[in-house]
């Protein structure tokens, strides 16, 4: 059973819980760790990350919870570092998720994260109702951000999929896309081989997807090259921390993974599945 989350947000970005709620519900759950990884403040206006005026007392928030709760939990305080991030020490975190959430098209932020009619919006304006070309433009950079960056885990890899879990928005099983998408993974997994690709049930608790990211094809692409996989939720609130983990642990094995990898002494490790 796993007992720690390394992907959790709190109500000092767009989660609802505070931190110390989360602390408190990961004890009542029997976690053995708990992970935040805090928005980093972005170079634009937006409601969904960190303000950059709250960063600090943030930080220290999580520091004092390490504390204070040192005889119940281990608390690792980690950074969702998005590829329009203000700029931010990384020395002083444990731990460092590479994500991208939007695309910058003529001065446009496109969030691919918001919802399904924004993206349907985008594809149309930008794109020509070429789901193809709009996955490209977000593999290709989430690909230059993470073989640049080299961070502990690549968060949400096939986040361009997240509204596509019925495959009505395009054919996600195609020969063009999963040649795209493979080809993108290869450059990732030759640069940063020690890099951890987590296995996310975040989708599944917001908007009722049936599996996890990454999807099938990429699950199989990802063993076949011996990468790491953690579980993750994703979570936003004391109510998704654990979300269909057990569920998650399976979906990993139904691909051959023996272990997980998860942060133990300050450092990651593998644990067994």
């Amino acid at each position: 059973m796993i007992k720690t989350n390394l992907h959790t947000h709190t109500n000092f970005s767009d989660g609802h819980n505070s931190p110390e709620e989360m602390v408190k519900a990961a004890i009542s759950l029997g976690f053995e760790s708990i992970g935040f990884s805090v928005h980093s403040p972005l170079t634009f206006e937006n409601d969904w990350s960190c303000q950059p005026e709250n960063f600090e007392k943030y930080f220290q928030t999580i520091i004092e919870l390490k504390e204070k709760y040192s005889s119940e939990i281990i608390v690792y305080n980690g950074v969702e570092l998005d590829v329009d991030h203000s700029d931010i020490d990384l020395s002083r975190f444990d731990y460092v998720i590479g994500a991208v959430h939007q695309l910058k098209i003529n001065g446009e932020i496109c969030d691919i994260d918001l919802s399904k009619e924004a993206l349907e919006s985008y594809v149309k304006k930008y794109f020509n109702n070429d789901y193809l070309a709009l996955s490209k433009e977000y593999y290709s950079l989430l690909t230059k951000y993470i073989t640049d960056l080299k961070p502990d885990i690549v968060g949400h890899f096939d986040l361009v999929e997240k509204y596509n879990d019925d495959n009505s928005l395009f054919d996600s099983d195609s020969p063009a896309y999963k040649l795209m998408v493979k080809l993108f993974l290869e450059k990732i997994c030759y640069e940063c081989p020690d890099v951890i690709f987590e296995v996310n049930t975040g989708a599944m608790f917001r908007i009722g997807n049936k599996t996890p990211y990454p999807s099938r094809f990429i699950m199989k692409y990802l063993k076949s090259h011996n990468m790491r996989i953690t579980v993750s939720s994703d979570s936003h609130s004391i109510d998704s921390l654990n979300y269909n983990f057990d569920e998650a642990e399976e979906y990993c094995r139904s691909f051959g993974f023996k272990e997980i990898w998860i942060m133990k002494n300050g450092k990651f490790e593998p644990i067994k599945i």
